[in-house]
């Protein structure tokens, strides 16, 4: 069927299609509203990912390994009369019974009596524990007492700082299989206890998790509102037309309310990046109509009814409309090829947002367009005579100077492009949150007092379900334990080698603090192992979750044992210095814990791993998803166009923006983070649309028998000036993303945005040179 019938009947049919559009709207709301967020980093990895194995045996094997940490200030925290210790006890009890809270562990339990309590039918299962003021003092504060001192020593940058005066309450957190408590609400209350004493806050991986979605969800709601205010004003600024503020907004929040109930059939979940969605959808969706405007409010100039020239916009724009939102899908969907998650669901979010595009242009424009008298047409902004000086005079440069600006853009591309190989990759996952959130003022904090926040840890496989107790192998994890403190090392600003790790803490450190005298003093195995028995049940007695979460069974493989080394490191430390720590670290772990033939030996995991492994998977990803997005739209363009010449022409002065782009970066030093990841395959695939306006409307007006020169300086007065308005629309929409408390989001809409403006250009400028070096094209319809 041709585009003139597919067109009349659209409009001829424009009533019920618009009720069908309500109906639709109608039966997708509710589902939208159900649309939900996956907030496990798992979900950040292939499933095949070779890190992803170690981390989940890690969560299973060791009491699924949530971990907050609540601080605050106490000056008296060791004070010999004990007041500190006495408050850190009830706060730490108050914390430990909150719903959602399995365990706690503080450094008032090593050396005092056993905190089991008896259970009681309460709605956590757990008999209150008062702790009044007239208690004995805890050992842990006796000056004379080496065990408290070498106890002190053992749990420091855990449960307090070096000086005393930072308390450090670690929550276990029931996992979320086991509780129907959600993980919001949980830190949520954690939050609120915590903030009642002198500096206190909360921080960990579930903190940052929650926050994180929480920022995102806010943007989600606020940015799409935002950007749809901010494109109406100005589609009003630019059309000065209340319908045709109403119609693309329409077209938007239909597009909006089916991709999002797709999603939920799909079973599909929001991820970290979700939040550009609204935003995005919305400029695409307008952007898109911007073309039916112009070329409507054209053909109401040269004196056609509303109908007529609805007509005759629709049928000069179907087939550059289809294929322009067909390869905004093939750019977004060629993230897809990412191995990180939330960049291959924002990837298939997107491309089906495009797609549905064409669908609510379909059935809205038509019956909104032509509905009524009232304000029916656009009209033109005040300046625009300006516009069409400007680019007719620019049509006139490109003809007279070609071969330099061709010069110059491509000396342009290279001396910036150079700038790619300068990138770097941003490992700390808080400079994600914007400086002075709740995030990063807790990180920091932490950080400072408590030593690095960097969270990872060594598994080491155990023979049987004794080695924990056993002297001889727990030797062998405290000479590994020696070998990281004294090996693991970086250089520091002043060029001086420091230790990589500030703590490295197991059962091993445990026995050697807790002992009377050093275990090989003693001669006999099995007094050895006796005396380590004893103490290590007296501590399982007083730290239950310290001991569980220092070694473990694995579930899923019955008599698999495995014992737990800790580790910390900075977080805040450039990427290429946390990869060595990283390789120091799995290097001398395996050398202590070589693999065998039925198990993988001593393996290196945890969040500091993944998230430093995290974004360098996003850099490769980058590149790939780039090429994917290139290859996938040179071959809808060679369909769409029937010219692998004319195919690769509408991509050069697309590429072009996104390699200076991208260079720039590491010119400037901005570092790679998941938002600035996606910018070359969603920029290649929004800047191309204005390439299939453009060169469909060129090869139009040679097959009218215009020459090459009448044809672009035509199109100039027509796609061009549509061109400079959608792109206009696309900045303003994405500015609004820079409103956002995700940084990954600010990148992307700052990126983005130049991206987008470097493709007008290369679209007004280069194309035209282009095609007038191919000006012997053979004239096509």
């Amino acid at each position: 069927m041709s585009s003139q019938r597919i067109i009349e009947r659209l409009i001829a049919w424009r009533l019920p299609l618009l009720a069908l559009a309500a109906v639709a709207a109608a039966a997708a709301f509710f589902p939208a509203r159900g649309l939900q967020f996956d907030q496990s980093v798992e979900n950040m990895f292939a499933s095949d990912d070779p890190l992803l194995g170690p981390y989940e045996k890690l969560k299973r094997t060791f009491g699924g390994n949530e971990v907050v940490l609540a601080v605050y200030r106490d000056d008296d925290l060791f004070h010999a009369d004990g007041r500190g210790i006495r408050r850190l006890s009830k706060r730490s009890e108050r914390l430990r019974r909150l719903p959602g809270v399995k365990d706690v562990i503080a450094i008032d339990q090593p050396l005092g009596p056993p905190r089991r309590a008896k259970r009681d039918p309460s709605a956590d299962g757990r008999a209150p524990v008062n702790v009044p003021d007239n208690v004995p003092v805890n050992r842990i504060v006796d000056a004379k007492n080496p065990l408290a001192a070498r106890t002190r020593e053992m749990f420091e940058g855990y449960t307090h700082n070096a000086d005393g005066h930072i308390a450090a309450i670690v929550c276990m957190l029931t996992p979320e299989a086991e509780t129907d408590i959600p993980r919001r609400d949980v830190i949520d209350s954690l939050r609120k206890v915590i903030r009642e004493y002198p500096c206190g806050m909360i921080t960990g991986e579930p903190v940052m998790v929650v926050d994180g979605y929480r920022y995102v969800e806010q943007d989600g709601r606020r940015l799409g509102m935002a950007s749809t205010i901010l494109l109406a004003v100005t589609i009003i600024l630019c059309f000065r037309s209340l319908r045709w503020v109403i119609v693309p907004i329409a077209v938007v929040q239909l597009t909006l309310l089916l991709t999002q109930a797709v999603l939920v059939w799909s079973k599909l979940r929001l991820s970290m990046v979700s939040s550009m969605l609204t935003a995005i959808v919305t400029v695409v969706g307008i952007a898109t109509v911007v073309h039916v405007i112009v070329r409507f409010r054209d053909a109401r100039a040269d004196g056609l009814s509303p109908r007529e020239a609805l007509t005759r916009a629709g049928v000069l724009l179907a087939a550059p409309i289809f294929w322009a939102c067909t390869t905004d899908a093939i750019g977004f969907a060629s993230l897809c090829a990412a191995r990180v998650g939330p960049v291959q669901d924002f990837g298939l979010m997107m491309a089906i947002g495009a797609l549905l595009v064409v669908l609510s242009v379909a059935l809205v424009v038509p019956g909104l367009a032509l509905a009524g008298r009232f304000d029916a047409d656009p009209k033109r902004v005040w300046g625009e005579g300006a516009l069409d000086a400007n680019l007719d005079r620019l049509v006139t440069i490109v003809a007279r100077r070609p071969l330099m600006i061709g010069l110059l853009a491509v000396g342009g591309v290279v001396a910036a492009g150079a700038g790619a190989s300068k990138l770097q990759v941003e490992t700390d996952f808080t400079k994600n949150f914007r400086d002075g959130s709740p995030i990063v003022r807790s990180y920091e904090f932490v950080e400072e007092n408590l030593g690095g926040v960097g969270i990872w840890d060594v598994i080491l496989p155990a023979d049987s379900e004794y080695d924990w107790q056993d002297w001889d192998y727990l030797r062998r994890v405290r000479h590994l334990e020696d070998r990281l403190r004294k090996e693991v090392r970086v250089t520091d600003a002043n060029g001086n080698k420091v230790p990589g790790l500030t703590k490295v803490l197991s059962l091993a450190d445990a026995v050697v603090a807790g002992s009377p005298t050093d275990p090989d003093r003693i001669p006999l195995r099995e007094m050895r192992n006796a005396l380590i028995r004893t103490f290590l049940n007296q501590l399982n007695a007083r730290m239950p979750a310290l001991v569980e979460t220092l070694h473990g069974e694995d579930p899923e493989n019955p008599g698999r044992y495995y014992v737990r080394v800790m580790l910390r490191a900075k977080e805040r430390q450039p990427a290429q210095q946390k990869r060595q720590i990283i390789e120091q670290v799995r290097r001398i772990a395996l050398e202590e814990f070589p693999p065998t033939d039925d198990s993988p030996g001593a393996e290196v995991t945890g969040l500091f791993v993944l998230l430093t492994n995290l974004i360098d998977s996003i850099v490769r990803d980058q590149w790939l998803t780039f090429g994917v997005a290139t290859v996938g739209i040179g071959l809808m363009m060679i369909v769409a166009l029937r010219s692998p010449l004319l195919a690769v022409i509408a991509l050069i002065p697309n590429v072009m923006p996104i390699l200076v782009v991208t260079g720039l970066m590491g010119w400037f030093g901005l570092k790679i983070n998941m938002g600035a990841a996606m910018i070359a395959a969603v920029s290649m695939g929004l800047s191309i649309d204005s390439s299939i306006h453009y060169i469909t409307a060129f090869r139009r007006a040679r097959a009218e028998g215009q020459s090459t020169q009448e044809a672009i300086r035509a199109i100039h007065q027509t796609v061009g000036r549509a061109m400079v308005f959608s792109t206009l629309a696309l900045i303003v929409g994405f500015t609004v993303l820079c409103t956002s408390q995700f940084v990954p989001t600010i990148y992307f809409g700052v990126l983005v945005s130049l991206a987008m403006l470097g493709g007008l250009a290369g679209n007004l400028v280069i194309l035209p040179l282009l095609l007038q070096l191919v000006r012997s094209d053979p004239k096509g319809s």
